[in-house]
């Protein structure tokens, strides 16, 4: 059994595969995310909209920012996980593995269990919520549910 583990974060992921709990990893590529770590006004070519209080005849009107719903920087966090599920996606059909364990933080492993087809989502064996994507293999196969061969 191949098991495909993605360790990633908000700005780069790393796929892995190993066929036994103690390893090794084989590195199986990665994917970047170009615009991580820019601000918003980096990532927009428009200032925010803004709103003004009372009637355009009164001189002395409040005016404020309107901020959307969903900044520039969180809809391009959410672009990064779909490219990383499309490349996980992609891979499952070639049968490159047969289980998969993702590793993310809280925020990035929410969007890219959202991100992930169907059929993917069946071959997810475990998920583990830290930011390991710093950390060397060792880090990793520590991390590695013991449950996730047999599962």
């Amino acid at each position: 059994m191949n098991l495909r583990i993605v360790v990633t974060d908000e700005r780069e992921a790393n796929f892995f595969d190993t066929s036994k709990l103690v390893g090794p990893l084989t590195a199986r590529g990665s994917v970047q995310n170009g615009a991580a770590g820019l601000k918003d006004t980096d990532l927009e070519t428009d200032r925010p909209g803004r709103r003004h209080n009372g009637s355009a005849s009164v001189t002395r009107g409040h005016s404020h920012g309107v901020d959307g719903e969903r900044s520039t920087e969180q809809h391009d966090i959410e672009l990064f996980a779909k490219a990383v599920a499309q490349r996980i996606d992609a891979d499952r059909m070639k049968n490159s593995f047969d289980k998969l364990l993702l590793i993310a933080p809280p925020k990035m492993l929410g969007l890219l269990r959202q991100s992930l087809s169907t059929p993917t989502r069946a071959l997810v064996a475990g998920e583990v919520s830290k930011d390991l994507k710093r950390h060397g293999a060792e880090a990793i196969l520590k991390e590695i549910p013991e449950d996730t061969f047999f599962h």
